[in-house]
């Protein structure tokens, strides 16, 4: 389904007779305006909408009404505490855990992503009705730029992304990515082919480097360049870089002109996953210093600047980020998300600035199923004088030996793709 057949079926779903939906609609299509109010503002609208959705999803599902019941929650009373004893772990949501949770009559037409499956459980799967999808186009488009810093241009630019175009119909990663991208009408490129997919056997065992693409990106004179990758990626391109012999160096450069790679004004590098499925890769601040030896580009004033490195934490079950952008500003979640951390032993909310917590996060302008969870993630938050009054510090994925075994998150999967298929 393309995006603009997404975006005319969101405008037009049933759902939108509803107040709550209407609501959440018009709040996600003010667009850049939401980040510009002020922490104070978009908190009280968060909690609006999360009484309201509360109250949408136990009209529509007795699998709420009776979840309320048995948890002592008033929907039109419901506060941060009360929707922390709602967050489920990830976990609940492989196979067909999210069928009970969806609500009666759920839109269709709309599509399905899934996790890798590499813990080799059932992967979590994740239906989105047509109108979550324009949601999820929508409000990550608005936050990528927030983070990135401007609009992208229709039409202008070109990307390239570490992936498979295969993968745009099961990761969500790559799904809004591409969404995004193609909304904007700017070329998309896809690095990786999937070979063999007819096999038994995981996709990142499949995949090969597409050399067109690679070289097409690279020779490409548009601007800005957009590079979708793993941490893996940009750490496994250096390393070749650097293991080039100087004849074959200057041979590389005289059919692609790099290295080093010129992303252009507006340039920047996306990497997804954190430094998760690869268990030798240096750290993030390494990987960042030691890649721009190699990436060059020009900031929005057309100065030469250090490249930008912008990182997504996104997983199947989330319609929305969370993304930075390195030595600017840490992970922060759309204006409209409740992102939370819960204490690791109590599991309740911890409003204490930089203590580890469990990160869980509510959408509350999803309409197909209430989207509160934790995937498994530990972090922290400091206060921030961005609209969210907050930005949150990734610090890693809690353990098996920690009780915890939740798939992967996206750029994670992207990630063992580099580490592995990328082999090939």
């Amino acid at each position: 389904m393309d995006t603009k057949t997404i975006l005319e079926m969101g405008a037009n779903s049933a759902l939108m007779d509803d107040p709550h939906v209407k609501k959440v609609w018009r709040l996600v299509n003010e667009g850049p305006n939401l980040f510009k109010k002020g922490p104070d503002e978009l908190a009280s609208i968060r909690l609006d909408i999360i009484r309201s959705s509360l109250s949408f999803f136990s009209e529509r599902s007795r699998f709420y009404s009776e979840l309320y019941e048995r948890l002592e929650i008033d929907p039109s009373r419901a506060r941060v505490a009360d929707i922390a004893k709602l967050a489920i772990p990830s976990d609940l949501l492989r196979g067909e855990g999210q069928r009970p949770m969806l609500i009666d009559g759920v839109e269709q037409g709309g599509e399905t992503f899934q996790s890798s499956g590499t813990t080799g459980k059932d992967p979590v799967r994740i239906y989105r009705s047509p109108l979550d999808l324009a949601l999820m186009l929508k409000a990550n488009t608005d936050l990528f730029e927030y983070v990135y810093g401007s609009t992208l241009k229709d039409g202008e630019g070109i990307a390239l992304f570490m992936a498979a175009p295969e993968l745009r119909y099961k990761l969500s990663f790559v799904a809004f990515v591409h969404m995004t991208l193609e909304n904007k009408g700017i070329e998309l490129l896809y690095g990786m082919d999937l070979e063999n997919k007819d096999q038994a056997g995981t996709p990142w065992q499949k995949l090969t480097p597409n050399k067109d693409n690679l070289l097409k990106f690279l020779k490409s004179k548009k601007e800005p360049k957009l590079f979708f990758t793993a941490p893996a990626g940009v750490h496994l391109l250096g390393n070749r870089f650097d293991e080039m012999g100087i004849l074959k160096r200057m041979m590389f450069k005289m059919v692609s002109g790099a290295p080093p790679i010129r992303l252009g004004k507006g340039g920047v590098i996306v990497t997804g996953g954190g430094s998760k499925g690869f268990v030798d890769l240096p750290p993030y601040e390494r990987i960042v210093s030691r890649s721009r030896e190699h990436f060059k580009a020009r900031g929005f004033d057309d100065m030469a600047v250090d490249v930008p490195f912008m990182d997504v934490l996104g997983m199947t079950e989330t319609l929305t980020a969370l993304i930075d952008r390195y030595g600017v500003i840490d992970k922060v979640p759309h204006p409209l998300s409740e992102a939370f951390l819960l204490d690791p032993v109590t599991f309740d909310p911890i409003n204490e600035e930089g203590k580890d917590g469990i990160l869980a996060i509510f959408n509350p302008f999803v309409t197909s199923w209430m989207e509160c969870f934790y995937p498994g993630d530990l972090m922290s938050f400091k206060k921030s004088g961005c609209y969210y009054g907050k930005e949150f510090v990734y610090k890693r994925r809690l353990t098996v030996e920690e009780g915890w075994e939740m798939q992967r998150a996206c750029g994670g999967t992207l990630e063992e793709m580099m580490a592995k298929g990328g082999k090939g």
